[in-house]
């Protein structure tokens, strides 16, 4: 079963020579490794003294590294999107769209890192997959995409149910419903291909919900504007149901004062990790946590049925930036920039909220039977 491996903080502090470390870390453990970084900059060919690619190479025994490039991957899925179309949809010849001539609309490139990262995972060829995002906002948004689509599909999927064409063909009438019924979709086929979307969205959401298969750690200095916004972004991450099983001080003794980082980030470990000098890497591995060990770290979710209380895992917020909204059968949390939302129970989906208070590091939820 593959694994991944990410780092989470503010940009600058050392992601790059932290996640080739940890590569290394696990490639000497006799683990089949695969470095991917999509940061354009030559940081890591440096670091790791090789020029990257968008094909995966061997840099060292049992580690490869590849470069994930934006406009190679459109290229290649605009292929994949074509054949599937094919399959329900007849395109003429004139009107052929070539890859080389598609242009990259904002935020498009997240869907392309996923798709990327979920053809490695799957593909079982590779124990470890470290990835080197940029470890930002943008980077949790992207893990979260399994999520989001999921809620879009779930909400969404009953207003298409029993669709036809053909009966809104009827009902408009004249050239549009010729237009519409001349296109001949196949539903069914349309269906089946909804099906597999669905499928890989439980898929992705079974990983990032799972740490012995999606494992994060946060990177930061012992500096406060780079604690921060690390502890910003640790809250964040749990706005997708991502569970943080570390922090890494890159640049920091052990004999250092670490006070500042582990008040900061209690109880997560905090590891002091030694800065880079000449290629020598072996101080870094040395200093490096067992990423074998699953730390035990707080859940970003704990419902209580027998209290009726629900918990929101928020470190890194106050409370005038944490909102809470009930609709229906879920609740709705906005922090960090996110909207989370959460399905209720059963048991809980009966009741409604008696209160809802935010004590650092936790939003808690508590219910009562609904007043008649």
């Amino acid at each position: 079963m593959s694994r991944i491996i990410t780092f989470i903080g503010k940009a600058g502090i050392g992601q790059t020579t932290l996640a080739i470390a940890t590569a290394k870390w696990f490639s000497q453990q006799g683990k089949e490794v695969l470095f991917v970084t999509h940061n354009p900059s030559p940081n890591a060919e440096i670091l790791l003294q090789t020029p990257l690619t968008h094909i995966s190479q061997v840099v060292a025994p049992n580690l490869q590294a590849v470069q994930l490039q934006v406009t190679t991957m459109l290229d290649q899925t605009w292929e994949e999107v074509k054949k599937l179309l094919s399959l329900y949809i007849p395109i003429p010849d004139s009107e052929e769209i070539y890859s080389g001539e598609l242009i990259l609309l904002p935020g498009f490139d997240s869907f392309l890192y996923f798709n990327a990262m979920r053809q490695y995972y799957q593909s079982g060829e590779y124990e470890v997959i470290v990835y080197d995002s940029r470890g930002d906002l943008e980077t949790l948004r992207m893990l979260g995409i399994p999520g989001m689509l999921d809620w879009y599909f779930q909400r969404f999927g009953k207003i298409f149910e029993g669709f036809s064409l053909h009966k809104i063909a009827d009902s408009i009438g004249g050239p549009i419903a010729s237009a519409i019924v001349s296109a001949n979709v196949d539903a069914e086929k349309l269906q089946q291909g909804v099906d597999q979307v669905r499928s890989w969205i439980a898929e992705g959401i079974a990983v990032v919900g799972d740490t012995s298969k999606l494992t994060s750690y946060l990177v930061t200095s012992n500096e406060m504007g780079a604690i921060a916004e690390t502890r910003w972004l640790w809250g964040s991450a749990q706005q997708i149901n991502l569970t943080v099983n570390g922090v890494l001080a890159y640049q920091c003794q052990e004999d250092g004062n670490l006070t500042d980082l582990h008040q900061a980030f209690t109880p997560l470990s905090v590891t002091p990790i030694p800065a880079l000098h000449e290629h020598n890497w072996n101080p870094l591995l040395k200093a490096l946590p067992d990423f074998n060990d699953n730390h035990r770290s707080p859940l970003p979710l704990k419902i209580d049925l027998e209290s009726r209380q629900l918990f929101v895992f928020l470190p890194g917020f106050t409370k005038k930036q944490v909102k809470l909204t009930q609709y229906g059968k879920e609740l709705t949390v906005e922090a960090g920039e996110q909207r989370r939302n959460i399905f209720l129970p059963p048991d809980l989906q009966k009741l409604s909220i008696k209160a809802g208070k935010f004590e650092e590091p936790y939003l808690i939820v508590a219910f009562e039977e609904k007043q008649e």
